[in-house]
């Protein structure tokens, strides 16, 4: 009896002790990516689509009017200066070339005559026969006959160009980029017929906003790299800029030139010109470390004394592909959560695994 009695006493206790709170488990520490802000000064650009074009291209014609009889080069030949590139019918000019020179020999032929009647006359008027005034006429008749003659062979010589210029010529080294005529088609004086692209320097012509214009300058370096070669970026400078607006785009044409191309810079390729600005002191930070708290966006700040994390807003100056630019709210040496941000709260303990952040 006495041993129940223990017992009913003791089951109460036992009761009570097996009812009581499980022991606390540790705080969890969540791991986290970081990395440390090193701001510093740094460039910001502008990226800008363009055409490769020739620094120099020349629409070429003929001289004269008439009908092409052959155009020996196509778009996309390379021709050296002094090289035929097309040649009109030259059975007119032939022609009228013949009727200069035959007119030139019948002014020499009134010239012959002339000079012998005033020779003659010379020693009429010597031996006192004739008078001053009987001489003169001879010679002034001499004088018109040989001015006429000079001017006969001058006409010679222009029609004798003329001839010459029913062959159209290259004027320099270069590439044919347009052809504007074809055989058979009749053209007048100064008409384009091809266009020539001249060797040598290549240059990127692109346009930029109003809003930018300010900011460059004549000189300035920039990047040019090839939309089919993005890999392959090349040096160049501004050696243009449009001092007034395009009347429809409200753009400024720029020129970039680039010295040395690469080899698979070609006429007409589609590139991108990439003109660095000096800019405020901006932070680039991945995209996932932006996080909002009460329509704030901002980030999270590791504090290593206490191993926690805190919020802080941030100015957001722009975003380039996957990176966010910071223009404000970050300093020299924070540590910002860049993965898993929105999972944390704040005053959370966490892990850190850190990296830097250099401003670019």
């Amino acid at each position: 009896m006495a041993s129940h009695k223990v017992l009913a006493l003791l089951l109460p206790a036992l009761l009570l002790a097996a009812c009581g709170k499980p022991a606390a488990k540790p705080e969890e520490i969540r791991p986290v990516r970081t990395l440390t802000v090193n701001a510093g000064a740094a460039l910001t650009g502008n990226t800008y689509a363009g055409e490769v074009r020739p620094r120099y291209e020349s629409d070429l014609g003929f001289r004269v009017s008439g009908k092409i009889l052959r155009r020996v080069v196509n778009v996309g030949d390379t021709v050296r200066k002094g090289d035929l590139l097309a040649r009109l019918d030259p059975a007119d000019m032939a022609l009228n070339e013949a009727s200069q020179r035959a007119q030139l020999n019948s002014l020499d032929a009134q010239l012959n005559v002339a000079r012998l009647d005033y020779e003659r006359n010379k020693k009429l008027f010597d031996e006192g026969v004739i008078g001053a005034a009987g001489l003169d006429h001879y010679r002034a008749t001499f004088d018109a006959a040989q001015a006429q003659v000079e001017a006969g062979r001058a006409q010679v010589r222009a029609m004798s160009n003329q001839t010459g210029y029913t062959e159209l010529r290259a004027d320099h080294d270069g590439v044919i980029t347009a052809a504007m005529a074809e055989p058979g088609q009749v053209v007048a004086a100064g008409q384009t017929v091809v266009r020539l692209a001249h060797s040598g320097e290549i240059e990127v012509a692109t346009s930029v906003p109003e809003d930018q214009v300010g900011r460059m300058r004549v000189g300035m370096p920039v990047q040019v790299a090839l939309w089919s070669a993005p890999g392959v970026p090349a040096q160049g400078r501004i050696r243009e800029l449009a001092s007034s607006a395009d009347a429809a785009t409200r753009t400024y044409a720029v020129r970039v030139s680039v010295p040395e191309p690469p080899p698979q810079m070609k006429l007409g390729m589609t590139a991108t010109v990439s003109i660095p600005l000096e800019g405020p002191k901006l932070v680039h930070i991945p995209m996932p470390a932006l996080v909002e708290q009460q329509g704030q966006k901002g980030v999270w700040i590791y504090d290593p004394a206490a191993q926690a994390v805190a919020f802080r807003p941030i100015a957001i100056a722009g975003i380039i592909g996957n990176d966010i630019l910071v223009g404000d709210g970050l300093k020299d040496g924070d540590v910002v959560v860049t993965a898993g941000a929105p999972l944390l709260q704040a005053g959370q303990k966490v892990r850190p695994l850190t990296e830097t952040a250099a401003a670019r």
